[in-house]
């Protein structure tokens, strides 16, 4: 037989425990991702697309994180279009908490910075930028992941499961294209939430 836990409050609702002495409940599981788009905290961040117009290493999307709370980024995206006389391998470079370079002093803002929830106001406070072929590299920084394309074109995904960003903290690319190139659109994204949440 059963027994009932009732509310407290004098209400009629009550919790069932059953005769293994268990309590009965329904839950929900999801990521902290998906928990965080339902908080209007998860957003997707997009250089649009950028024309490189050699082969020489460009530093083409910068983020620092101005929020009081960690910034998580669960993946970036790179999206390279066809090069106009590309050959051999592409190479994407994620730096880690680079300080200076063209991409930062120039300051040119990202083409998207979306909340990935439509019904949420909320911004995200984040230094998104985006580079140029003409730009200086960043020069400082360490090398933390490094990615070959051998077609040098397509959409890459690189699942980086719960990169923390701390306040004050950044990330930048670096695209070098195949030998040879002298036009390559390419776009970088960054999918992130917010951690401000207690669970």
């Amino acid at each position: 037989m059963g027994f009932q836990i009732i509310d407290g409050s004098g209400s009629s609702r009550a919790a069932k425990v059953n005769s293994d002495n268990r309590l009965s409940t329904t839950s929900v599981t999801e990521t902290e991702a998906d928990f965080a788009t339902s908080r209007g905290t998860r957003f997707n961040i997009n250089t649009g697309t950028i024309t490189l117009t050699d082969a020489n290493s460009t530093t083409v999307f910068y983020m620092k994180n101005n929020e009081d709370s960690d910034v998580i980024v669960t993946a970036l995206i790179y999206n390279l279009g066809n090069s106009t006389g590309g050959s051999g391998d592409l190479t994407v470079e994620v730096v880690r908490n680079p300080t200076t370079g063209d991409i930062i002093t120039n300051a040119n803002n990202v083409s998207i910075l979306q909340n990935q929830n439509h019904g949420s106001t909320r911004t995200l406070s984040v230094d998104a930028y985006k580079g140029a072929t003409s730009e200086a590299l960043i020069t400082d920084g360490s090398t933390s992941i490094s990615t070959l394309s051998a077609s040098g074109t397509g959409r890459i995904v690189i699942s980086l499961g719960a990169l923390t960003l701390p306040k004050g903290s950044s990330i930048a690319v670096n695209i070098v294209p195949q030998s040879g190139n002298t036009s390559q659109g390419v776009q970088v994204a960054a999918a992130c939430y917010v951690k401000n949440f207690d669970i």
